[in-house]
């Protein structure tokens, strides 16, 4: 908003430098109106275009596309070891039913029955986490996807625990992370501090596990923005910029956290980062 205001401001301290200039013919006064105008209009193409980037560069690490999902499978080592059945029908996400010797075998949606063969080189990575296993961390019950992903059967406090630790990972995880869905609530501290509700949820729904209850894998966090919090903004215009004005992100449809991992056992984790996205 203040770059907004400023920037009007200026447009018309512009303006009228110009108008007074043609008016009375004063070259000098023309110029500097037109110079001041030219900047403005050269400010914005820039800051719309560092913008733009900025958004589709966070929208790549919210959304990867089908290439990070190949990196992603290389480095769990399942690349040439993948989950299959007998007529080696398409797989994406299911559950282990038990584990037998060396072979982990899976049900998906459809009730179809896979097994992954495990090799001593294959290495399990924690959806929610970003941790490695080892085949005998495994359990059955735990969900795993078509990357060879794993996310525990768990709910409650724990499940709660990890999904802020999702949030907390720096972007060398490559792993999706945890769904921030609104902003419920916001209670002002002053000194550019507030304490947030967000509705946070799992990665494993109901959409592709049919046996999840998802209000269990939904949560409302209280979270902690400070002076050392870190505001992006969306080419659309700024949405929100301190903690005085977070109010205005609360319709965003797309909401990005990181936290301080130092702080996620206090009583209001810490955000270092906060974006909001309107488009």
């Amino acid at each position: 908003m203040v770059l907004i205001r400023i920037t009007i401001i200026l447009a018309i301290i512009g303006l009228i430098l110009f108008l007074l200039g043609k008016k009375y013919d004063k070259k000098i006064t023309k110029n500097i109106g037109i110079g001041i105008l030219t900047l403005i209009i050269l400010f914005w193409i820039g800051f719309f275009a560092w913008a733009l980037a900025e958004t589709s560069e966070e929208y790549k690490r919210q959304f990867p596309d089908d290439n990070t999902n190949v990196e992603s499978i290389e480095t769990n080592d399942l690349a040439n070891n993948t989950i299959q059945d007998a007529e080696n029908s398409s797989f994406s996400e299911g559950r282990i039913s038990s584990i037998e010797n060396n072979t982990i075998y899976i049900y998906d949606n459809n009730n179809q029955k896979y097994f992954l063969t495990n090799t001593d080189d294959t290495k399990y990575i924690d959806g929610r986490t970003g941790e490695t296993y080892s085949f005998t961390d495994l359990r059955p019950g735990y969900y795993i996807d078509d990357e060879g992903t794993i996310f525990k059967d768990i709910t409650g406090e724990e499940l709660k625990k990890e999904l802020l630790i999702s949030l907390s990972l720096s972007d060398d995880v490559n792993i999706m992370r945890t769904s921030v869905n609104e902003i419920k609530d916001v209670h002002q501290l002053g000194n550019n501090e507030a304490i947030i509700t967000f509705e946070i949820s799992d990665l494993v729904t109901s959409e592709n596990f049919p046996d999840v209850n998802d209000s269990e894998h939904t949560f409302d966090v209280k979270l902690k923005v400070t002076n050392n919090t870190k505001y992006n903004t969306n080419f659309h215009g700024i949405s929100a910029y301190n903690a005085e004005t977070i109010e205005n992100a609360k319709n965003d449809p797309m909401l990005y956290l990181r936290l301080n991992p130092d702080t996620l056992d206090d009583e209001y984790p810490e955000i270092s980062e906060f974006d909001s996205y309107s488009n």
